[in-house]
């Protein structure tokens, strides 16, 4: 391996809804060539409006689970001209990323769990006193959280998730030994699984329940950082190629 590329002759395929600029740059920094070829999509909801928008400002905890959500409640906030003085709420979150897309808006993260995982968030979260709590999602998301906490969750789905596969014959075209594909959620292990071809190619997860999902479709020699990032992921595939 190459130390000052090691990533050199390596594709890695992205499959969320974005890749962002610094994840793509640090991919080539590192020799790799980086694709991005969604597997799904995301769309705003906004049915469940009106009146969960403006109840969501009087709770005491707001929670978000993904970078998704925080893009369409973003979209909301400017739509009825809200910011975020308006929410008197704190703020849970899961993930780094979610949190940061969050405090750019002006919110405050009090509570972030030590795994980003739904699970490990439930075990974790703790309050004392919660009257109201209002948990935005995508229509896709479990139910870990409104059933894992000891109090009342209200549901607020900002959005849907669509698998999609139009870019499948593309990322088929692309699978050799020397391409690893990185899932983010269960929604595009079951895209790719129902139309792969039958090449070489190398898997990776973002979190264990990504990761349950591509091993129950039989997929073997995971790639999965304990920090559920893709950075983390692309810092991962790196230290594997150096000990092999």
């Amino acid at each position: 391996m190459n130390n000052s590329n090691p990533l050199a002759g390596d594709t890695l395929v992205l499959t969320g809804t974005t890749v962002t600029q610094a994840v793509a740059e640090y991919i080539e920094q590192l020799g790799g060539r980086a694709v991005h070829l969604p597997l799904i999509e995301v769309v705003e909801r906004t049915t469940e409006d009106n009146e969960k928008f403006i109840a969501a400002m009087d709770a005491d905890w707001l929670i978000f689970t993904s970078q998704s959500a925080v893009h369409f409640f973003k979209q909301k906030l400017i739509r009825y001209g809200y910011t975020a003085q308006h929410f008197h709420a704190k703020v849970a979150v899961v993930g780094s990323k979610t949190a940061a897309a969050l405090q750019q808006l002006g919110f405050t993260i009090d509570f972030t769990p030590s795994v980003f995982s739904a699970d490990v968030f439930i075990q974790e979260f703790q309050p004392e006193i919660v009257e109201k709590c209002v948990f935005f999602r995508g229509n896709l998301a479990k139910s870990t959280i409104p059933d894992g906490l000891n109090f009342h969750v209200e549901c607020y789905t900002v959005y849907d998730t669509i698998q999609t596969a139009a870019h499948m014959p593309a990322l088929n075209e692309l699978l050799t030994e020397r391409v690893t594909i990185i899932f983010a959620s269960p929604s595009a292990v079951d895209v790719f699984e129902a139309h792969k071809a039958s090449k070489p190619y190398h898997v990776a997860a973002i979190g264990h329940i990504t990761k349950t999902a591509l091993e129950n479709a039989g997929e073997m020699n995971i790639i999965m950082p304990h920090t559920y990032t893709m950075r983390a992921v692309i810092d991962e595939l790196v230290k594997q190629k150096g000990t092999n």
